[in-house]
């Protein structure tokens, strides 16, 4: 990727197909680039030959550019003497192919070579073998050209295909470049061979390229081959002369030098231009700072503009960057995926955008049937799908079902009940009031989208919020799972411990205390089938039901403010709680929040089941909970049934899996590690559809589609309900221009098709199987040093299909390795560290940090400015898509506040994972790299 160099023009020679003159081609701009009168070295390098030596395509350059031999410099990496398909001329060779990672970063090698090496201003040609989609001859796999080349992105010279019929190969060759987003500077076509053959390819080429911005070079045909060896040498020796002279040919070699020029100059203004055009998102302009000026992406690495490079110098112009935080979150495979690419074309060509109402279109019933399926996040429990533009609004609908389906439920409730919370029936003149005043229950640290309404369901706690925002709901302080000095352990809020241990307890925290439960590893916070029976799990439902009965009966108190319900006292308190809205696992925006999972189980059960629990939430004499050395001492609660269950009737439930669903954690959906408490509304996004574009989806049960599907006739006390189907103003009315476009959703449907794959490759396996074995004992810790440091031996490791890792979806794991955890989180300026699936959190002491806070940014600044020292005692990974042969990058990472995380791809190499721990280590050990 970072093969941008001042002194050295690059462009590499693809071929519309075989036998179109390549090399003819290459070589005229060889030697226009030899005589050129500002000197400077030129190179031809011909990564990969084909065919008998006496034959070959370097000898053949080399033959017709002696003249220049003091500065042009002709290479050949790899040669196979058989003249077919390189797929098969390494197989007839019975030669060990190369990996394609080899592959490309042995080209890259050799560019970086030519660059440092350079006299003046050089120029190199990089010529490929046969055409676009000839194979190569790398493992795995055998990829096609295109495809094995494009890591290195270097602007590309196309060679069209003066023959019958290649107009159509030369189209189509430009088209598989643009769709793998190659920079086509120019295209170079011969013209007929003899006045007899009049195809005319040259003339509509032009046309059709100059049309599209598309430099064009028609050069007249080469003479045939003679069989007179000395004769043919001298003919085609006298044709390369001629083309010295021709206009067209000049021309193209001052455009690509133009084009290299202006691309270096439109990139090194890019940061300033921005500043004066540009409203960043989560950035105060008033703060001074650099701009980070993407060139382009690949797999996980961003290509960037590196402000150190001298002018003239032979240095590159750009260098990879590690996407650390995922591209916001969204990255699934990686960037420039090209089956993701394939399938965002297919779908624009044959349906651009439809309208959705009453209509339907294949990759969006695809993509619902597969929601739904055995295979789906939706399986078991999910009705419907509700399609949307991004997570945010996919929340702000989600809302609006939940809030409808309380109504309804509320509404049975008090036909069945003959009660209000009021002492009588709430007439229409007040159900308006009433209804816009309901409340949601959430977690503090909770982010649901930057809308209004999503904001609405969250704290005000002056991060996330706006002059409109009037939060309106209750939100528990979690209990929240970290790695502290070695130890996996569940931090649980010192008001609910106080709570916990109810008013006569003989033992009360003190302020500093830490209140901690440990565990023998993560792995064991994560099975929360086998924590429901324990007396943590009474203790957390006593204090959320006490809690909410409290909350209820406030609201319903005359003069009522809701019982502390909300620090904001300009506005009124809600009605009444109507929804749960959980993140699960993990909360995401709020600071990389790991939420103990069988705190929100609790939530979930109590919510759903108020009358299910033998808690007494009024009596405030029970046995007593105490504590021990900073562990909450969890015991058993002896109480009488509930007098009041905490709540009148179940509420409905959303999740918000915009951020952690579709293996973001680990799991297909992160409820899986609830015990499978599910939703009755969830909410997906982001890697749905591999970072490539935005799409959300709502799923919600078959109870709350049909709150809109019908409406109520009479709701007279003491009668039977009637129903009718519902009238338009009772249907779900919210809607997007883009709802459920064609585009997403085709690329959703290839995104699900990828993952399994994935999931149940050789790495995934691998680090399951470290996690399951992990346990942070102290006798390890010397051992565990070590581990983390060698990526996990890969050999053996069973391949699990995509129907055979179902149970490996309630099962905790990480890409981070669970002791590279442990160490960290003994360090002395850290307060503690989590990892599940691609996500690592860490968070440094600070007194008072939060969102504002600059702490983790200034720690890990040196991520961002350095580069990857060759000698550093790591040795690099094999192949870094992006870093090719130099074992330097740069890392490109988000805080919050004293929070610093990192986030890889499902497919991120395990070798990256561990450079990067590598860095990490560094930095907090000794504060530098």
């Amino acid at each position: 990727m970072s093969l941008l160099f001042k002194n050295l023009r690059i462009h590499q020679i693809f071929g519309a197909n075989t036998n179109v003159g390549k090399t003819v081609v290459t070589t005229a701009l060889v030697r226009a680039s030899a005589v050129r009168k500002q000197g400077g070295d030129t190179y031809y390098f011909k990564p990969l030959s084909t065919g008998p030596l006496e034959e070959a395509d370097d000898l053949h350059v080399q033959q017709h550019t002696r003249r220049w031999s003091s500065n042009v410099h002709i290479d050949c990496l790899y040669r196979y003497n058989d003249p077919v398909s390189p797929h098969l001329a390494v197989q007839i060779a019975k030669a060990s192919p190369p990996t394609t990672e080899t592959f490309v970063s042995s080209i890259a090698s050799r560019i970086r070579q030519g660059a440092e090496r350079a006299n003046g201003f050089g120029h190199m040609y990089v010529e490929t073998a046969g055409g676009i989609h000839s194979p190569t001859p790398c493992t795995p796999n055998f990829p096609t050209q295109a495809d094995a080349y494009r890591p290195l992105f270097l602007p590309t010279i196309l060679v069209g295909d003066a023959k019958l019929g290649g107009i159509s190969t030369t189209i189509a060759a430009y088209e598989a470049l643009i769709l793998r987003g190659y920079i086509v500077d120019a295209l170079v076509v011969f013209n007929d061979p003899d006045e007899t053959s009049k195809y005319g390819n040259s003339e509509y080429l032009d046309t059709y390229f100059s049309e599209r911005g598309i430099g064009v070079a028609v050069l007249p045909h080469p003479p045939e081959k003679l069989d007179n060896q000395e004769q043919n040498r001298s003919t085609t020796e006298e044709y390369y002369d001629s083309l010295l002279l021709n206009p067209s040919l000049s021309k193209l070699l001052a455009r690509l030098d133009t084009l290299h020029n202006c691309r270096i100059a439109d990139l090194e203004s890019m940061g300033e231009r921005t500043k004066e055009h540009i409203w960043w998102p989560f950035v105060q302009h008033a703060s001074d700072g650099g701009v980070n000026v993407i060139d382009s992406a690949y797999g996980d690495f961003f290509n960037v503009l590196d402000s150190k490079s001298l002018p003239s110098s032979n240095s590159a112009v750009l260098h990879p960057q590690l996407d650390s935080s995922a591209s916001w979150w969204t990255q699934t495979f990686g960037h420039t995926n090209t089956r993701l690419t394939l399938a965002a074309a297919r779908a624009a060509g044959r349906y651009g955008h439809v309208m959705f109402p009453r209509a339907t279109h294949a990759p969006a019933l695809a993509l619902s049937e597969y929601l739904l399926s055995p295979n789906g996040p939706g399986h078991e429990w999910a009705s419907r799908v509700f399609f949307s533009d991004n997570g945010s609004t996919g929340m702000e609908v989600a809302l609006k079902m939940a809030l409808r389906t309380f109504v309804r439920r509320r509404e049975a409730w008090l036909m069945s009940s003959g009660s209000t919370p009021e002492g009588g029936e709430i007439d229409q003149k007040h159900r308006r009031t009433y209804e816009r005043r309901l409340g949601v229950i959430g977690l503090k640290g909770s982010y649901h989208g930057d809308t209004i309404g999503t904001m609405d369901a969250c704290e005000e706690s002056g991060v996330y919020t706006c002059e409109w925002h009037d939060c309106k709901g209750y939100w528990f302080d979690p209990p929240r799972v970290v790695i502290r000095q070695g130890q996996a352990s569940v931090e649980v809020p010192l008001g609910m411990a106080e709570e916990l241990l109810t008013t006569d307890s003989a033992t009360t925290p003190k302020k500093n205390t830490k209140n901690l439960i440990t565990f023998l590893s993560p792995a064991h916070v994560y099975d929360v089938s086998s924590r429901l029976n324990t007396p943590l799990y009474k203790l957390y439902t006593t204090y959320i039901a006490r809690k909410l009965w409290s909350l209820q009966s406030g609201f319903l108190a005359p003069g009522s403010e809701g019982q502390g319900l909300s620090e904001n006292r300009r506005v009124e308190p809600p009605t009444e709680l109507a929804v749960l809205v959980l993140e699960p696992l993990l909360l995401g925006a709020g600071g990389m929040i790991f939420v103990d999972p069988l705190f929100q189980r609790a939530l979930v059960d109590v919510v759903r089941n108020p009358n299910g629990f033998p808690v007494s939430i009024q009596s405030s004499r029970s046995s007593s909970s105490t504590l021990q050395s900073s562990i909450i001492g969890a015991q058993a609660i002896e109480s009488d049934l509930l007098a009041e269950p905490p709540l009148p009737h179940p509420l409905p439930i959303v999740f918000d899996e915009v951020f952690t669903g579709f293996h973001r954690l680990g799991p297909l959906t992160p409820h899986a590690l609830l015990g499978n408490a599910h939703p009755d509304i969830a909410v997906y996004a982001k890697m749905l559809t591999g970072g490539l574009l935005p799409t959300a989806v709502t799923l919600a049960s078959k109870e709350v589609f049909d709150a809109f599907y019908y409406a109520p006739e009479s709701e007279s006390p003491g009668s039977e309900v009637l129903r009718k189907l519902g009238g338009k103003q009772h249907a779900l009315l919210h809607g997007h221009s883009y709802t459920a476009h064609a585009i997403g959703c085709e690329v959703a449907n290839e995104t699900v098709k990828m993952m399994p794959a994935i999931v149940g490759g050789a790495e995934h396996v691998a680090m399951r199987d470290v996690w399951k074995g992990s346990k942070f004992e102290k006798s390890e810790q010397k051992e565990a040093q070590l581990d983390w440091k060698r990526s996990p031996s890969l050999l053996n490791v069973p391949l699990v299909g995509p129907m055979d890792n179902a149970d490996d979806d309630v099962h905790a794991y990480s890409l981070w390795h669970p002791n590279f955890l442990s160490d960290v989180s003994q360090l002395d300026s850290v307060e503690d560290v989590m990892a599940l699936g691609t996500v690592l959190a860490i968070r440094l002491k600070e007194l008072g940090g939060g969102y504002t806070s600059t702490s983790a940014e200034t720690v890990f600044s040196p991520l961002s400015q350095m580069l990857f020292p060759a000698s550093h005692s790591t040795t690099p990974s094999k192949f870094v898509p992006g870093t090719l042969s130099a074992p330097v990058y740069s890392i490109h990472f988000r805080t919050l506040g004293n929070v610093a995380y990192f986030m890889t791809s499902l497919n991120t190499s395990l070798d990256v994972v561990r450079e990067v721990q590598e860095q990490i280590w560094q930095i907090l050990r000794t504060g530098k790299l």
